[in-house]
């Protein structure tokens, strides 16, 4: 199968089965053969990496725990997420980037998790792209370094999985907003909202303070769940927007968080997931005047693929099949 025929079928499959057995197994195949002719362009330099481009993904909930090679829950997720691996190799010009805006795991933060989403990934890596992960509600910290163990050696604060991005025009900083009760038993639920910490905040704080380049903030909650961080950004102008998962859905819209001062506006952009809710990913595009978000719209499943959607699902897909969002980059005096 080309990329032509590929990129069709996904066309055709819109909001369409993922749910049978048959229809997984044939997907898988799908993205299998379509994954292995994108590293294999990609090795023999038929597809060129672009530094200004990056794609953006949240919410990927991978079970690792397997039953005959199947996830034991959420069976589809992986099934999802090798889709959209297959369609991010299948771009004629690469992204440089592949951000995971945080519930990388299933549920609850299994070491097997990881390494299953780690083998999922690890084709882009391949092909060139650098993939960076965040913290999410599901996620836990521990098992997470046990198989990602460089980002505890790369992350500018201790005890947190913050990440540094840096784009020809725009730097992503990404956050930990993983709220983790102390002493978790394994299989135990831990805080849906999010926080980040005063360790990441003293740490931003000092990092914008003497930057110059544009910065977009990021991490897995929504920015009004976070007071501190939204103190932070009043004080600085390098940041020009704010992204975030969490909610299954895309959305944009304004968060005015200094209005006594005059109206300090931050765009937000709020990701879609992987397999329900709103399904897709995000191509992030940067020039030295804005970052153009363009949302890639799989369709609209709740709460796991169906083989004849609602009239209501359609619409949603089809209302979000050309969404696009801007953050501009040079705003005198923010």
């Amino acid at each position: 199968m080309n990329r032509k025929e590929f990129l069709l079928s996904m066309m055709a499959l819109g909001g369409t089965a993922l749910a049978s057995s048959a229809n997984i197994s044939h997907w898988e195949k799908v993205a299998d053969q379509m994954i292995a002719e994108g590293v294999e362009a990609s090795r023999k330099g038929r597809r060129k990496i672009d530094p200004a481009k990056a794609v953006l993904l949240s919410d990927i909930h991978i079970c690792g725990e397997l039953v005959d090679g199947v996830s034991k829950h959420y069976p589809y997720n992986p099934t999802s997420l090798k889709l959209r691996v297959a369609e991010i190799l299948s771009m004629r010009r690469l992204p440089a980037h592949v951000l995971v805006f945080g519930d990388v795991a299933w549920d609850y933060g299994l070491e097997e998790d990881y390494r299953y989403a780690s083998q999922l990934l690890q084709e882009l890596t391949e092909a060139g792209i650098r993939v960076t992960l965040a913290m999410g509600n599901h996620d836990r910290r521990a098992p997470f370094l046990s198989v990602f163990p460089e980002y505890a050696k790369t992350s500018p604060v201790e005890g947190r999985m913050v990440s540094i991005v840096e784009m020809p025009d725009v730097d992503v900083v990404l956050l930990d907003s993983l709220a983790e009760l102390p002493n978790l038993k394994l299989r135990q639920g831990t805080t849906v909202s999010g926080e980040i910490n005063q360790a990441q905040i003293d740490w931003l704080r000092e990092f914008l303070k003497d930057h110059t380049r544009p910065v977009i903030l990021g991490a897995h909650h929504p920015l009004g769940e976070m007071k501190n961080l939204e103190g932070v950004i009043a004080e600085s102008p390098s940041v020009v927007g704010y992204v975030h998962g969490h909610n299954h859905i895309w959305d944009k819209s304004v968060r005015i968080i200094r209005p006594r001062k005059g109206l300090h506006m931050v765009p937000t952009v709020c990701l879609p997931a992987t397999f329900y809710g709103d399904i897709g990913f995000t191509i992030l595009r940067s020039t030295p005047e804005e970052v153009t978000f363009e949302y890639s719209s799989k369709g609209f499943w709740w709460p796991q693929p169906a083989d004849n959607p609602p009239q209501a699902w359609k619409s949603r897909a089809e209302d979000l099949a050309h969404e696009e969002y801007k953050f501009l980059l040079n705003i005198p005096n923010r």
